[in-house]
């Protein structure tokens, strides 16, 4: 059975200060969209200075690239999470579950997309930026294999935002952030991976956040677990607008 809402995990923005509650909600929210860019400035720093130039430029050959994909990436899971922000807003969770329903259909369908194309481009990709270098394509290749944990991550995070909770998302990815650098140090100093170290790090870090947040609704929020009919498919409720 789904239970209600827990006032402690949601916050109903239709009720006290418009203003205060905004942001509140915001600071959390613009705090994690720059913390989710430090994987890569992350991976930078500690490949720039214990493995050398080439791989640091390898990289940095990455970095425009993925910061491309994953905008392309956040911008579609926040749209994803403005309908089901809405019906929460009107009470009305069955029609909110069933957009959680329809989003996580179309997400999945977008992991698998841009990550079969991003991969196979991958080289192709790599010259059109002028930049061909072997660490930057076995970096790049482990960037875009996390392509599927960075959609569910921006899927799942915005569903709990949209229940007017922006802290707990923040809160997974400073833990996956401290994550990747100890993965880092293990990987790229104690095992000598070099930038595959440091593709991996992040690849399994972004996994991690994926879980947290499935954790956080399944303990917290299930309230934003569909059931029953609400997991059926309806073309009516897969617009991210």
């Amino acid at each position: 059975m789904v239970k209600t809402q827990s006032s402690k995990s949601t916050n109903d923005m239709t009720v006290g200060s418009p203003l205060r509650a905004i942001i509140k909600f915001a600071i959390p929210l613009i705090l994690g969209y720059i913390l989710q860019q430090m994987y890569l400035i992350i991976d930078a720093a500690i490949v720039g200075r214990w493995i050398g130039v080439g791989a640091l430029a390898a990289v940095g050959a990455s970095s425009s690239i993925m910061f491309l994909i994953m905008g392309f990436c956040n911008g579609s899971c926040a749209g994803f999470a403005i309908p089901i922000a809405q019906a929460f807003g009107a009470k009305d969770y069955a029609k909110m579950r069933a957009y959680v329903s329809n989003s996580i259909r179309i997400a999945v369908v977008f992991a698998v997309v841009i990550t079969f194309l991003s991969c196979i481009f991958c080289g192709k990709i790599l010259h059109l930026v002028n930049e061909v270098f072997d660490d930057a394509y076995i970096f790049l290749m482990l960037q875009f294999a996390a392509i599927p944990f960075t959609i569910a991550y921006n899927l799942l995070s915005g569903q709990i935002r949209a229940l007017g909770n922006s802290k707990q998302p923040f809160y997974f990815l400073i833990t996956a952030s401290v994550i990747n650098i100890i993965l880092d140090g293990i990987l790229i100093l104690g095992m000598g991976l070099g930038v595959e170290g440091a593709g991996i790090a992040t690849w399994l870090s972004q996994g991690i956040s994926v879980l947290l947040c499935i954790w956080f609704i399944k303990k917290k929020m299930q309230i934003l677990i569909p059931k029953g009919e609400e997991r059926n498919f309806d073309n009516k409720k897969i617009s991210i607008l």
